[in-house]
């Protein structure tokens, strides 16, 4: 039966879906950086008046100029909507984002460089959550109490636990909106009532989408002489590590932690092996490493994993004719004491930057994404948006309420690419290694336990340093 409650808090969700399709969170980036950009952007009129009714606090910024450095902009590009939080940026704060373009690869560069010139940028993203602790321990990133008030009821429960993971010495280096999931498992309906498979989304509702069930479904669809495979796409596998609970590098009480000997992690590899042992998983290497979407609808993938942000885009037929589209959590790990779903990669997360000349400009930018998240006035021009613009269907939009519920619940995330390039470079491909190639993770992780070890424990000196 449907959880009920789902609808309740698809706002949390919805902004964050399209927070996600107009920053493009997940795109690599290309180019050099440019001049500043500064784009006033506009809503429908309908839809514009219910914003206006929404109320704020504070009044219009003196400098209503937020000077923004990424990869993508906050703006939304030509023939996407304008999301609810930057209409009220703009109309209450008078506020305009101005976007410095960087790239994926240097944007850390870059920033570095603004900051020791003086000429700081005033926010960066987050969302990648890999800001914390690293580089706020390198002097990248100011703490960011003296302006966002962390005990506001504002905060969902998800948002909250995130956040004090990436506080030290009760200071917080991000705003973490709230935890939604990183990652959906998009399949096409027609395809499962053709091979006679149980909906998976029924089963999810049902609390009855786990390991097992997906591990069972897998098996039972394919096909490798028949060129069948069970999961296409590249996100699957840190979903799945985090089901458990357990993230491969995590934080405890304001240090980092090792968790590579963890037996939980040694469980879920286990299966990786078991899957790719039984030939069912997409053959990456006989496709050149490319991924293939469409297989999705055409019958030759069950399951294509990929970022909540890859089902906003405004032609989806790449996975089936509208209608036949859905997407579900990844599945329960039954052993674990409750559903885990990943926030790693779904995070709306923003960071302060070191020497920023405004961050009142962020403070009330951060209080817009959250009353746009909380206030129930403005759910119809959210969902309206995910309707007209993505072509989102009332069954979409239900199960991405659900998966918002389950994950603000029980958010867990990693920290292996926020510690240094040192251990995201070796941890990367190793996490994925028994599913890619088969290989053995006892033996992977004894070779790596020692080293990952010694750069936990200069990061944590660090982290002591910093409280």
């Amino acid at each position: 039966m449907k959880k009920e409650t789902a609808r309740k808090i698809s706002l949390i969700s919805v902004m964050a879906m399209l927070t996600a399709v107009i920053s493009g969170c997940n795109s690599s980036g290309s180019g050099e950086q440019t001049t500043a950009e500064t784009t006033t952007a506009t809503m429908k009129e309908e839809q514009a008046a219910i914003v206006e009714q929404v109320e704020v606090d504070g009044d219009k910024l003196e400098n209503g100029t937020l000077r923004w450095l990424s990869f993508w902009d906050i703006n939304p590009t030509e023939g996407k909507p304008v999301p609810v939080f930057l209409e009220l940026f703009q109309t209450k704060y008078g506020g305009t984002i101005e976007y410095i373009p960087t790239t994926w690869d240097t944007r850390y560069n870059d920033l570095a460089t603004m900051v020791l010139g003086g000429n700081s940028p005033d926010m960066f993203s987050a969302c990648d959550l890999d800001t914390f602790p690293g580089k706020a321990s390198a002097g990248m990133f100011e703490a960011m109490d003296d302006y966002i008030d962390f005990n506001s009821d504002l905060w969902s429960e998800g948002g909250r636990q995130i956040n004090e993971l990436h506080s030290v010495g009760g200071k917080h280096y991000a705003a973490c909106i709230s935890a939604d999931t990183g990652l959906v498992m998009i399949y096409n309906k027609r395809v499962i009532e053709e091979n006679g498979l149980d909906d998976p989304a029924e089963l999810a509702y049902n609390n009855e989408w786990t390991w097992t069930a997906f591990k069972n479904m897998c098996l039972e669809f394919s096909d490798y002489e028949a060129g069948k495979s069970a999961v296409g796409g590249w996100w699957y596998e840190p979903a799945m590590i985090l089901s458990t609970g357990v993230p491969v590098i995590g934080m405890d009480n304001g240090m980092i932690q090792n968790n590579l000997m963890n037996s939980d992690l040694a469980r879920v590899q286990d299966l990786f092996l078991e899957m790719k042992n039984a030939n069912i998983m997409y053959p990456y290497a006989e496709y050149n490493w490319e991924v293939r979407p469409e297989y999705i609808n055409e019958g030759k993938t069950l399951f294509y994993p990929i970022g909540r942000w890859g089902l906003l885009e405004p032609d989806l037929s790449a996975y089936g004719d509208e209608g036949e589209i859905m997407f579900v959590p990844t599945p329960r790990d039954e052993n674990a004491d409750a559903w885990y779903l990943t926030a790693s990669g779904g995070v709306d997360a923003y960071a302060m930057c070191k020497g920023a000349p405004n961050p009142e400009a962020v403070a009330a930018f951060i209080n817009c994404k959250l009353i746009s998240t909380t206030d129930e006035s403005v759910q119809s021009v959210n969902e309206e948006q995910l309707r007209e613009d993505y072509h989102w269907t009332d069954e979409m939009i239900e199960m991405d309420s659900y998966i918002s519920e389950l994950t603000n619940a029980h958010p867990v995330i990693d920290f292996y690419a926020s510690v240094n390039n040192d251990v995201t470079d070796l941890l990367t491909n190793s996490i994925k290694d028994s599913s890619y190639n088969g290989s053995d993770w006892y033996q992977t992780r004894e070779s790596l336990n020692e080293v990952i070890q010694v750069y936990i424990d200069e990061m944590n000196e660090t982290l002591q340093a910093l409280s």
